[in-house]
């Protein structure tokens, strides 16, 4: 019989957080020990990360162990973003074999992180497991992550969350059976689930009709339908009222849709990315993504209306593919969502139980999320990435 328990922590002290989150997960499962365990923590428990590990792994019986830390973390109960926070699942699934791994890159000359873990999800086989992936936000490029596990033999399906802390330190921890990394990265594998669902939200509202890149070079983008790049800009961010075009290149954003033959900015279909300068000279904009000619872009902001439809939309989609509710879900938020995009906490939190019922449920705010979709493994922001896993 497949059992799984979340439990949650709003304690300062590591130590007793660690304990409540633990204890209250065994509770909600019926267990007195566990296959395999996930935890996110907040960057006020960085620092006693060890002592967490070790608590987790003689208590719940398994080294079975992943997790990262993040600048906030979520389950049923609610969000946790700012504050101290832990939030532990635990399973029991006898149907299911099971990896928890973390990497670093130890010496300069050894292999790569990305290369290990392209290495131990080899070794771990299957076809198109399941795996959760939390990489290092400061050390590592996502690029390289996404160009390895697109070409792992077993084709996995990866879902995850940059780990991150609030920048302060540039910090982040990863757990697996090997122990405890710092700014390594790290995941949970899953071989024989039954059936699994994944879905991407959209946090942002486009503007106006898509546009072709029709000059460019490199990341700076010269014309736009063939007209200058920043005059478009300027038009757009004075139709919004942004009081200079400083202000304007801070909030407004460019959604890239991963079809240009019939673009979509919504779910899994675009990913947004941020204005990283703007060259009055050459009246060009430089983006965040690699472009080429005849790439259709948008400009796009945050939305909490557009927010909320995509949201529904998304679980609605999701919903249809299972009458009843999922064994357990996996929640990857950006971090500048939550309360920074709806002015309240748990609104996705929920959304997600309104539409698709009471089941355990546990995630985190992280720096950037990655989701497999048909089009391969996608870097999104700005998005929230919802796994839904049926055991029964």
């Amino acid at each position: 019989m497949n059992r799984i328990g979340v439990g949650m922590s709003r304690l300062h002290d590591s130590g007793d957080a660690v304990h409540e989150a633990l204890n209250q997960a065994f509770q909600s499962s019926g267990l007195e020990n566990a296959d395999w365990l996930l935890v996110f923590f907040t960057p006020q428990h960085i620092a006693q990360s060890t002592e967490i590990y070790e608590t987790l792994r003689v208590k719940s019986g398994t080294e079975c162990i992943a997790g990262c830390s993040g600048l906030g973390v979520l389950s049923g109960m609610g969000e946790i973003f700012n504050d101290p926070g832990m939030v532990v699942m635990l399973g029991q699934t006898p149907g299911l074999e099971i990896i928890a791994t973390c990497k670093y890159q130890e010496l300069q000359d050894s292999a790569g992180v990305n290369q290990q873990l392209k290495e131990e999800l080899e070794r771990f086989g299957g076809q198109n497991p399941l795996f959760l992936f939390f990489p290092d936000v400061y050390q590592h490029q996502p690029y390289n992550f996404i160009n390895t596990l697109n070409y792992v033999q077993s084709g996995p399906m990866v879902y995850g969350a940059g780990s991150c802390d609030d920048g302060s330190d540039r910090i982040s921890v990863q757990f697996g059976s090997e122990g405890v990394v710092a700014n390594g990265a790290g995941g949970l594998g899953f071989k024989g689930i039954p059936q699994y669902v994944a879905g991407v939200t959209q946090s942002c509202k486009t503007i106006g009709d898509p546009m072709f890149v029709t000059d460019f070079e490199d990341d700076l983008v010269l014309t736009l339908d063939g007209t200058p790049a920043l005059e478009v800009f300027s038009k757009v961010a004075a139709e919004l009222e942004f009081d200079d075009i400083e202000a304007a290149a801070r909030q407004l954003l460019i959604s890239f849709p991963l079809d240009p033959e019939e673009p979509k900015f919504e779910g899994e279909f675009s990913m947004v990315r941020h204005l990283i300068g703007i060259d009055v000279a050459r009246q060009g904009i430089r983006v965040s993504q690699i472009v080429e000619r005849g790439t259709v872009v948008s400009f796009a902001y945050r939305s909490a209306v557009s927010a909320r439809d995509d949201m529904n939309a998304m679980l609605e989609r999701m919903k249809k593919e299972s009458e009843s509710p999922p064994s357990f879900g996996i929640y990857f938020n950006c971090a500048a969502r939550g309360e920074a995009l709806y002015g309240k906490t748990d609104v996705d939190i929920q959304m997600i139980h309104e539409q698709l019922g009471d089941f355990p449920l546990a995630g985190m705010f992280g720096g950037y999320e990655m989701a497999k979709v048909p089009d391969g493994l996608q870097l999104y922001t700005y998005t929230g990435v919802l796994v839904l896993v049926y055991l029964e």
